[in-house]
């Protein structure tokens, strides 16, 4: 009796939450000095001082591993449920204005090219971005539509666009800070999409 109360009490080995931070922001750092094609997990083993067994049990791949890292500078998707199109839209836009504005030049700069030639490195960016970020917004719109607030709902890509859309182009193209002003223009406009088109 004693061996299998031992044997319950015993919990499985707990992911280090130190380590995932050192592995992914030595990979950030090595990604921004080598760029991708010079990018190995070799590397960022040494640089973060741990075991490949302890990089490999996280991340099977180096598509993988850059997905993480990247995906480490914003904050994870989580489902939004405000009860109300308006205020779903309203928080969605502002997480995602959050999101986009942290820039590190350096790393678009290094995978701008290679995203265009690799498709394991395109995939592994696809899954580990778009795909929850779609899930998000098809449920916001599934949501609306059975509440009466929109009739047949553009595809959560084209609504990804319409958000997104704004928000990139004042970022990135003019360089220009997305402010709460521009973020609230950004959402009156998104919602008047969605409702122009469904």
């Amino acid at each position: 009796m004693s061996s299998t109360v031992e044997a319950k009490a015993r919990p499985g080995r707990q992911r280090s939450v130190e380590a995932d931070r050192a592995i992914l922001s030595a990979a950030l750092d090595e990604l921004a000095e080598s760029g991708y094609g010079a990018f190995t997990v070799a590397a960022v083993i040494g640089r973060a001082g741990v075991s490949s067994a302890t990089l490999y049990r996280r991340w099977a791949t180096k598509e993988e591993l850059v997905a993480a890292a990247l995906a480490s500078l914003h904050p994870e998707p989580v489902d939004i449920d405000t009860g109300s199109l308006e205020g779903d839209v309203t928080a969605l836009v502002a997480r995602m204005a959050k999101s986009m504005s942290v820039r590190r030049d350096d790393l678009a700069g290094a995978l701008s090219t290679e995203l265009r030639r690799d498709d394991d490195l395109r995939a592994a960016i696809e899954a580990k971005f778009a795909t929850p970020r779609l899930a998000l917004i098809d449920a916001i719109l599934t949501r609306a539509r059975d509440r009466g607030e929109l009739g047949d709902p553009p595809s959560a890509e084209v609504a990804w666009s319409l958000i997104a859309g704004p928000l990139h182009h004042r970022a990135y193209l003019r360089d220009k800070p997305l402010t709460p002003a521009f973020v609230r223009t950004t959402t009156t406009f998104v919602l008047a999409g969605l409702h122009a088109v469904s």
